[in-house]
């Protein structure tokens, strides 16, 4: 599978036609991940954040003291690339606080799902969008080289000064994906790196 679609919303099940639809319209996605407890959900999308995925994420579980909001915070504690989708049934300007709803609008790779009608055009307009996305961002874009590219996997990237640790591509995709200080160190390098090469080109 080529990328994996997540799902942490208390009222739903692999049977539910809003999975359904995404399986069928996605067939190159892995959509088995269905949690209707919503700390296991987390638990799964924190131990693979090394994965290209998408997580629909409900805004309130019944019965239990987190909500949507709580579980963004605690993803966006760990990796700022993951794109995460908040579903909601309820009407924004009423049910949701004020607050919240400021808290989610600031948050990168972020999109709102209003669950009150069944207009499936609005999630593959959203799977769509973060697909295309995904084919200019450095992360999915090494990630694609290596599974064209395997004998590279092993080779040696990047190279800590301060520790003398060397990181090979493969370990660079995962601290790329966790967005650890040295995946953040890697990326902005690379970025400074690409701007100071279009800068001479030109001269």
């Amino acid at each position: 599978m080529d990328f994996k679609i997540v799902f942490i919303d208390d009222n739903m099940s692999e049977k539910e036609p809003f999975v359904q639809n995404i399986r069928k319209h996605y067939k190159d996605a892995d959509c088995n991940h269905v949690f209707q407890n919503p700390d296991k959900g987390l638990e799964y999308v924190l131990e693979n954040l090394n994965s290209k995925m998408i997580v629909f994420i409900d805004w309130n579980f019944s019965g239990h003291h987190k909500k949507g909001i709580d579980l963004l915070k605690e993803i966006r504690q760990k990796t700022s690339l993951l794109y995460i989708v908040i579903m909601s049934a309820n009407q924004l300007r009423t049910d949701i606080p004020l607050e919240s709803i400021v808290e989610m609008m600031n948050e990168e790779n972020f999109f709102y799902l209003d669950r009150s009608n069944d207009d499936f055009d609005t999630v593959i307009s959203i799977i769509d969008r973060v697909r295309s996305q995904w084919s200019t961002k450095f992360d999915c874009v090494l990630e694609q080289w290596l599974l064209r590219h395997p004998e590279d996997n092993n080779k040696e990237a990047f190279s800590e000064v301060s520790s003398g640790k060397t990181f090979t591509w493969a370990d660079i995709l995962v601290e790329l994906r966790q967005q650890t200080p040295i995946g953040k160190s890697f990326e902005q390098k690379l970025n400074e790196y690409y701007i100071y090469q279009l800068n001479r080109s030109k001269k």
